[in-house]
């Protein structure tokens, strides 16, 4: 080569060099630096001067000789290196490098590129920490998030929440395909609203599970460029509860709104209700008088009788609103609400369809109620007209059905009342038809004052329903739909005087136990009085529904020595509990109860060793007697006289 060629060649490796990006030295076979770029210079901090005074070891911020062989063994080997380390800058801050080199034999020296590599991982480092923050969110957010293509609604990247579906089941398929949308309506609504703002906020709609089930929830979708792509990020959130909560929070202000409009009507009804009296005393009394005093061959006479009969259904128009505010004159005694109705069934038989079946569900036996009979009576004969009304010109069934009912604070919530009223048991009349049934239009406004959907009539048989119940401090729940009928349930709360809680109470003395009993009936009417039977006869008691869940009580209590267990029930019968108890403990003492006759159940039972048996229906003199004659010698502790 010609030192003119030389030259250009030197002249182009000094621009090279010193005009690279990547800072660059030489070293030789002692590790000292002989030759360095100004970018070198600038990552490290040092004139060029001084670093030619440095050597490699300065720089190292490992410290591992042995690492360090392995690069110079591999360089020596293969000719060059490339790989990441942390150097010391002139300051003595560590910074991180990625090194090329190469060894030059002709030379005996390395040539080296460096790179400072420190920003470009903490960026990597913060990538990585934002990733694992976003995924820990994504899989930590109890909502629903879907990263699907606009284009065809493809899933992408999505959780596993809500949908019953695990993420591999998710993703490559669509919305569609999985059909996790119920409503295929709303779906196209809210790809409307993208497509027009390019997002959607708390969008309510329905959604499917993978089981079938459906959620109800709100969807926000953004949708976003990605590439050469169009993509829809979207959340949704179950709001099943919040929903609830609006529902209750509505019932409520119904209620609140029916409570001020009652008060209302109550404070103008007790206002004119006197002087409306005096009144339609005043014209009763003339009419009459003036019938007496004229001759049957009056042309008036049929005039005055017009007049009385008009007065009468003007008075009988103010007892209906005094009874609708809640504030009619009642008389209270203890009533046998099954005897009440029983009285009633010819009245009841005379007042309704033809076409008509009146049926009687009436449970026995019933804790007495405290109520006014004749107004209750009105609240019978007004349900079963309304129901025989409903049912019209077509035959139908009208069933009148009476029971206890142990009601907590949400099912009193779902009723019709203006008062608070306690948690705890109650007395049920319900009057169901097969009616026409009602719209929820209908339903908001069934006990609104002068509401009415007939051609005749002063809208407020009902009014009067609700203002009675009210009176006597109960509640009714209305339930209907059209085309499927309608139920009435009237609660009222049971008369505090234990002598007259049950009908036909043996005079004879009651025998008396003490312990835990486990009472099991699929019943809750049998279950609310044959608890109050146990109770009176000196147990503690404890119910279970079925089988399955008696014995899933038992084997959490070691302290219950008494199981009155109903032999026909779902999931386990009473049969099927009776052996897994044996099981458990062969000496436990098994009441069965039963609509079958004694026979039945002792041939079905016969060398199993049930305790003894009782007929349904019984009353509280049948239950002590089977348990005073069957209770055996080794629970003589817990079952005593």
């Amino acid at each position: 080569m010609s030192f003119q060629l030389a030259e250009q060649a030197l002249r182009k490796y000094d621009i090279l060099t010193n005009t690279s990006m990547d800072g660059y030295w030489e070293i030789d076979a002692a590790g000292r630096i002989i030759a360095a770029n100004e970018t070198i210079c600038r990552i490290y901090g040092y004139s060029c001067e001084e670093l030619l005074t440095k050597s490699l070891q300065d720089f190292d911020a490992i410290e591992n000789d042995e690492q360090m062989q392995e690069h110079i063994a591999r360089i020596m080997t293969e000719g060059y290196d490339r790989f990441e380390t942390k150097h010391f800058c002139k300051d003595g801050t560590a910074i991180e490098v990625e090194v090329s080199t190469a060894y030059i034999p002709e030379n005996a020296a390395f040539l080296a590129f460096t790179r400072n590599i420190t920003e470009k991982k903490q960026a990597e480092k913060d990538l990585l920490e934002s990733e694992l923050k976003f995924r820990t969110l994504f899989e930590t957010i109890q909502d629903a998030i879907y990263l699907t293509r606009a284009e065809d609604g493809t899933i992408v990247e999505c959780n596993e929440k809500l949908s019953g579906y695990t993420r591999e089941e998710l993703i490559g398929n669509t919305t569609a395909e999985l059909g996790l949308w119920a409503d295929i309506q709303e779906r196209l609504r809210v790809v409307d609203l993208v497509k027009t703002h390019g997002y959607v906020n708390d969008f309510v709609a329905t959604f499917r599970r993978k089981d079938g089930s459906l959620l109800q929830g709100s969807i926000s979708t953004n949708a976003f460029p990605l590439g050469d792509q169009t993509y829809l990020l979207s959340v949704v959130r179950d709001i099943t509860e919040r929903t609830r909560i609006e529902e209750e929070r509505l019932h409520l202000e119904q209620q609140l709104l029916h409570a001020q409009k009652l008060e209302s009507l109550g404070v103008l009804a007790g206002g004119i209700a006197h002087d409306f009296n005096n009144i339609l005393t005043s014209i009763i009394g003339n009419a009459e008088l003036a019938l007496m005093r004229l001759t049957p061959e009056s042309p008036v006479q049929e005039n005055l009788q017009r007049i009385e009969k008009a007065a009468a259904r003007a008075a009988d128009l103010a007892h209906q609103m005094l009874a609708y505010s809640g504030k009619g004159k009642f008389v209270v005694e203890p009533i046998d609400l099954n005897r009440l109705v029983e009285e009633m069934g010819h009245m009841l038989d005379v007042s309704i369809s033809k076409k008509v079946i009146l049926r009687y569900n009436l449970s026995r036996p019933l804790p007495t109620v405290e109520v006014d009979a004749t107004q209750l009576r009105q609240i019978v004969m007004n349900l079963v007209i309304n129901a025989s009304e409903a049912i019209g010109d077509k035959s139908g069934v009208i069933a009148i059905t009476t029971g206890c009912l142990e009601c907590n604070e949400k099912y009193m919530k779902e009723t019709w009342l203006t008062d608070p009223l306690p948690e705890g048991l109650y007395v049920y009349l319900e009057v169901t038809d097969t009616g026409c049934g009602m719209d929820q239009q209908t339903l908001d406004k069934i006990f609104d004052p002068f509401f009415t959907t007939k051609f005749t009539g002063r809208g407020l048989g009902m009014a009067a329903v609700l203002g009675i119940i009210r009176g006597h401090k109960g509640a009714i729940k209305v339930y209907s739909e059209p085309g499927k009928g309608s139920s009435f349930k009237v609660l009222l709360p049971p008369s505090a005087r234990a002598a007259e809680l049950y009908n036909e109470r043996d005079d004879a003395e009651i025998w008396r136990g003490s312990g835990v009993a486990l009472l099991v009936d699929d019943e809750e009417t049998v279950r609310a009085i044959g608890s109050e039977m146990l109770k009176e006869l000196g147990f503690e008691v404890i119910t279970a529904n079925d089988g399955r869940e008696a014995l899933d009580v038992f084997k959490s209590r070691k302290d219950i020595r008494l199981i009155v267990l109903d032999l026909t029930m779902p999931r386990m019968d009473g049969e099927q509990c009776f052996r897994e108890l044996r099981l458990l403990d062969p000496n436990i003492n098994v009441i069965m109860s039963s609509g079958f006759s004694e026979h039945e159940i002792y041939r079905r039972f016969a060398g199993k060793g049930i305790t003894g048996f009782i007929q349904k229906p019984y009353k509280l003199s049948d239950l002590s007697k089977v348990l005073k004659a069957k209770t055996t010698d080794a629970n003589e502790t817990l079952l005593k006289q």
